[in-house]
Order: C-alpha cells, then sequence, then structure tokens
C-alpha cells in the first residue's frame, strides 16, 4: 500500500480526523491472510488532498483496518473509503524470498504485523521495482493509518496485478 509522500510522525496532524478515499487492486500477501493495495491513488475531491503538506514528495504506505473485508477482494479493483487516524514512521525492506526460485520480498511493517509480497507487485509502487538483490538499508517511509469505513469494487479502474 504505497505511493509517494512523506515521513512525519506527529498523529496531531491536521489531516488526522479526514476523510480519504483512495483506489487501487488489491494483492494477496506472500503469508495467509495478507494483502497489499498496490497501484494507489488517492481520489481528490475538488483537487483537495486529505494528506497533509508534510506527507508530499516521499513514501507513504496506507495501513487499513479492516482486512478481512479487503481479503474478500483480492485480485480485484476497489474504493476504500475512511478516515486518517494517524501518522508514524515506518519502514520498507527489501529481502530475498523463501521460495526455490527465490526473488524478492517487500516487507511493510506496521502496527501489530508486518505484510510481505512479491517485489513483482509491490517494486514499481515502492521503488524497488527491477531490482534483483536485497537492499542493505531499510527504506523509510510514512505509514498512514485509516479507519475503513467502505470497501467498494469498481470497474472505473485498471487493475493488473502480477502474479
Amino acid at each position: 500500500m504505497a505511493l509517494p509522500a512523506a515521513a512525519q510522525k506527529d498523529s496531531a496532524t491536521p489531516a488526522a480526523g479526514k476523510a480519504i478515499t483512495l483506489r487501487g487492486c488489491v494483492a494477496p500477501g506472500v503469508s495467509k491472510g495478507t494483502y497489499m493495495l498496490s497501484q494507489v491513488s488517492e481520489a481528490t475531491h475538488a483537487c483537495q488532498s486529505a494528506m497533509p503538506d508534510a506527507a508530499h514528495g516521499r513514501r507513504v504506505v496506507f495501513w487499513l483496518d479492516k482486512k478481512n473485508e479487503m481479503l474478500n477482494h483480492v485480485n480485484q479493483a476497489v474504493e476504500v473509503t475512511g478516515t486518517i487516524n494517524g501518522f508514524e514512521d515506518s519502514e520498507i525492506e527489501l529481502k530475498n524470498g523463501e521460495a526455490k526460485d527465490g526473488g524478492l520480498l517487500v516487507e511493510f511493517e506496521g502496527p501489530g504485523m508486518d505484510v510481505r509480497v512479491s517485489n513483482t507487485v509491490a517494486g514499481g509502487a515502492v521503488g524497488t521495482g527491477g531490482r534483483t538483490t536485497p537492499e542493505k538499508t531499510d527504506i523509510k517511509t510514512m505509514l498512514v493509518k485509516v479507519n475503513v469505513t467502505g470497501v467498494t469494487v469498481t470497474a472505473d479502474y485498471p487493475c493488473a496485478v502480477p502474479k
């Protein structure tokens, strides 16, 4: 669940509590019961982003609180509505895969659990696409916690989830 934005640790940021609408493709994670919302874009109203100014220009990971509802829509394009519940510094790690064919995994660090997905799925969004070796340092991100109020499948958003 990544797109360019900036890191900020203060959960009292003006954007906390603001409504947000995201569109993206639900891709399965490596571990059972995990997913990533890839190809994420914020659906803005009147060109007004819900994100604070400090978030623009760096990597952002949206941490959505309705895991089971999202898992019902794997490999589908969805529109997610909710409210921003806070921000914290986080990291993405690029690691060797565990499958026989190797490959790289992107690991998102979040509250209470980490989510690992194939670099094929996440690489374009987090800037690791095309890499063949793990990173020596973590990639700093801003984690945006979102309280989800609705998830709707949409045909209006192109969704190509790599396998």
